[in-house]
């Protein structure tokens, strides 16, 4: 069966912009993806403690900058789902994230990204729990065969947006010393990319049209 991308991303678009809770979200999406490729893992990937998750990214951010912050005014930011093996070679994402000069809100391929200077930090990768879990969930070999691609692109892109929109709020416009909205894409290393939003003083402003 062939998985209908496009109207997952528009589905993972409608729940960024109405989100009011991470938990509720990622099981409202996958849910959606057991609608349209119905499979048991579904359920598995909707089962994480979102608590954790969230607070493991507030500190995140602010660990990384410390110890190298951007040395420009923060303009962008890519937060980018680098892919990892476990020992038995089994696939799963982890986010990162780098820091832009320029962003232009009218630039709908988000040519941005590639202006410079950049700043991307090392060792800067969340080491989300969830993320791990969800890849090789979908990924590890299994009788019957699990979602593979599909579920781990849909799982790995939708709770990487998800939990960007929980966290990108005020306190890390402030982090970065912000000075104008901040754009947000994400997205896997080499894929589809959503145009997320906006971090303003106020909090996260979602993007209406998030595709890039």
């Amino acid at each position: 069966m062939d998985f209908d991308y496009a109207a997952f991303y528009e589905r993972l678009q409608n729940e960024v912009r109405t989100s009011t809770d991470l938990s509720q979200s990622v099981a409202r999406l996958m849910d959606w993806g057991t609608q349209h490729m119905p499979h048991p893992d579904w359920a598995r990937l909707a089962t994480f403690d979102a608590s954790k998750e969230i607070k493991a990214a507030r500190r995140w951010l602010p660990r990384v900058l410390k110890r190298e912050p951007s040395p420009f005014p923060v303009r962008g930011t890519y937060f980018g789902l680098g892919e990892f093996q476990d020992r038995s070679g089994v696939e799963f994402a982890d986010l990162y994230f780098g820091l832009m000069s320029k962003y232009d809100p009218a630039d709908s391929q988000s040519e941005w990204l590639h202006s410079k200077p950049r700043h991307y930090p090392d060792n800067a990768y969340l080491k989300s729990k969830a993320l791990k879990q969800g890849g090789l969930v979908c990924n590890q070999e299994a009788t019957p065969p699990g979602l593979s691609t599909p579920g781990h692109i849909c799982f790995s892109v939708g709770f990487a947006a998800l939990l960007l929109r929980h966290v990108l709020d005020g306190d890390v416009y402030r982090l970065v010393a912000g000075t104008a909205r901040i754009g947000v894409v994400t997205g896997f290393d080499g894929g589809d990319l959503l145009r997320l939003g906006e971090i303003t003083p106020h909090g996260f402003l979602p993007n209406e049209n998030a595709m890039v």
